[in-house]
């Protein structure tokens, strides 16, 4: 038995920015758009997101306070503020536009909108029952779509730990998704963002939580990432490869809402919560090490992943054929030039026993391929250092 949801419309193509507007219109009139300050307003395209909403609602409100690589202005408490202003500007629609962790606020702003308190509230245990404005996401890169799951993370500003929300109600009510807005994202961050949503397409593959949707979904995702992602990052004004990692984002993302994320997730949480180290940086340099230490309990599965980077397995045991997807891994790393250790990104050693207590922690972490410790995951965070 299992359940598959697909409660979110996901409108993708190049161009479909342009029906934003008509597309917010449905679900409201008076709009609060949040972005990163930074990034976005460096593009051009905040700019032209605004006008585009300004000419069909009443009035769009710009919080663009949100800054993705600072735990003081993407913590809980931004989370707060702007669920507070959206409330007092009685706005009826929230749209996020940016990379992860800038939707992943706006997610947590729309569920704040509705159900009251403060976020950290939440954390604790009270519960969010209600649903009482939309939320329309906008990626601007083509990882990860926070809009698609059921869960949103953020850094708890009390104790800077990232913790979760989890409830049916924090789907977006549309993904808008065009392949144009990712060219703009900077050729190494590109990189980094597509190994990040390799890791989770893989890992989501060998969850014990899958189901056959999931894991078909899954593995089309590794195959779409190892055909187009170094091409995507040579040639990033080329819309079609573009929108071949859209595509496995949105994959990877529906397959993780209906699986569950695994070690390099929880790894990638625990140090962004120690360190101001992105995410998708962690999982990308560590990676290989946790394919290895997950070996032995699916090397079945493996063998679809060696298959998926254009490995012959045909004349080779099955552990030889898994073998093959982890070297598959590591020849793509190499070739992106992905950093091979963690020591490369300034980190403290004495610091990764409490990075592994942090990991373990939580929740997605008993769903696992093979049962890990405290101790094992730190074993994982030496080896890749």
């Amino acid at each position: 038995m299992f359940e598959f949801s697909v409660p979110t419309k996901v409108i993708f193509g190049e161009g479909v920015i342009d029906r934003l507007g008509e597309i917010t219109k449905e679900y409201g009139g008076r709009v609060f758009l949040v972005s990163d300050a930074r990034a976005m307003q460096e593009t051009g395209y905040l700019s032209k997101i605004k006008k585009i909403l300004e000419e069909s609602s009443y009035g769009v409100l710009l919080y663009n306070r949100v800054y993705s690589t600072s735990k003081a202005d993407s913590n809980s408490e931004i989370v707060n503020r702007g669920a507070d202003q959206a409330r007092h500007a009685k706005c009826d629609v929230i749209v996020g536009f940016g990379g992860k962790t800038t939707l992943q606020i706006a997610k947590a702003i729309a569920f704040l909108v509705s159900n009251g308190g403060n976020l950290e509230d939440y954390f604790l245990g009270r519960k969010g029952d209600k649903k009482t404005v939309a939320y329309i996401e906008v990626p601007s890169g083509y990882g990860f779509v926070p809009g698609l799951t059921n869960f949103f993370y953020i850094l708890d500003k009390f104790d800077s730990l990232k913790k979760s929300v989890e409830t049916k109600l924090n789907y977006a009510d549309v993904v808008l998704l065009d392949p144009r807005l990712t060219t703009t994202i900077p050729s190494k961050s590109s990189t980094y963002i597509g190994i990040e949503l390799l890791s989770m397409a893989i890992e989501s593959f060998v969850s014990k939580n899958m189901t056959s949707i999931s894991e078909a979904l899954a593995i089309k995702a590794v195959e779409l990432i190892a055909t187009n992602l170094a091409k995507s990052i040579q040639d990033p004004e080329n819309v079609t490869f573009r929108g071949f990692m859209c595509t496995s984002g949105i994959l990877t993302s529906l397959a993780v809402a209906n699986s569950s994320p695994g070690i390099c997730f929880a790894l990638s949480l625990a140090m962004n919560s120690i360190y101001t180290i992105p995410q998708y940086v962690v999982s990308s340099v560590i990676l290989p090490h946790v394919m290895e230490f997950n070996l032995t309990s699916c090397a079945n599965k493996y063998v679809y992943i060696a298959k998926a980077f254009g490995e012959q397995v045909g004349d080779i045991t099955v552990v030889e054929a898994a073998i093959k997807a982890i070297e598959g891994v590591r020849k793509v790393l190499t070739d992106l030039r992905i950093p091979s250790r963690l020591s490369e990104l300034n980190i403290d050693k004495s610091e990764l026993l409490q990075v592994a207590r942090l990991a373990r922690s939580y929740e997605f972490i008993h769903y696992l391929p093979r049962p890990v410790s405290k101790d094992d995951l730190f074993n994982i965070l030496a080896s890749s250092f």
